[in-house]
């Protein structure tokens, strides 16, 4: 009996070490890897197999705003202009304002210190290629090319008793979708 007992401990013992060692063959290589999913052949007939790969691409809606230099009027009056681009990859809505008068384009500049003292103004913006001025407020644009707008502010001559200083008055714009 003794010696069935040593025949068994020494198999285990060289079955221990030859587990061991594949386990460290293993890890040299990579380390153990599950098996793959069998294959669905549930696509596959006599003439073949197929299958459908979708492809896609999404863009953005993009606009940029770009020009539009600061206007300085002239206290002998005049109309003074300048040039701003939008460029949108998609229909928007233009949004002109100004922040003395709001949608209006009868606006005015005002004195810095005493807001009872303005000077009045006209405000037309102009679309290259299109008849007419761009009303203010909200108006609708096709988008998807290089839009661009002229701004002329005209004002009267001031009168020599007109309070001293700086007026001023914001044009906004606002592109949105």
């Amino acid at each position: 009996m003794n010696k069935i007992t040593q025949s068994a401990l020494a198999a285990l013992v060289l079955g221990a070490c030859s587990t061991a060692s594949f386990a460290e063959d293993e890890a040299a290589r990579g380390g153990y890897h599950p098996p793959k999913p069998p294959i669905d052949w549930s696509k596959c007939n006599t003439l073949g197999c197929e299958k459908e790969i979708p492809i896609s691409l999404k863009i953005n809606k993009k606009c940029v705003l770009t020009g539009g230099n600061a206007i300085v009027l002239s206290a002998a009056g005049g109309t003074q202009t300048t040039n701003y681009s939008i460029t949108t990859n998609t229909p928007y809505v233009l949004n002109l304002q100004t922040a003395n008068a709001g949608a209006n384009n009868t606006t005015f500049v005002r004195h810095e210190t005493d807001a009872s003292e303005t000077i009045a103004t006209t405000i037309v913006t102009t679309k290259q290629g299109a008849a007419g001025a761009v009303p203010f407020g909200n108006s609708n644009h096709a988008g998807q090319a290089v839009d661009n707008y002229t701004l002329a502010v005209t004002n009267t001559a001031v009168d020599a008793t007109q309070l001293a200083g700086n007026y001023t008055d914001r044009y906004l714009i606002k592109a949105y979708y």
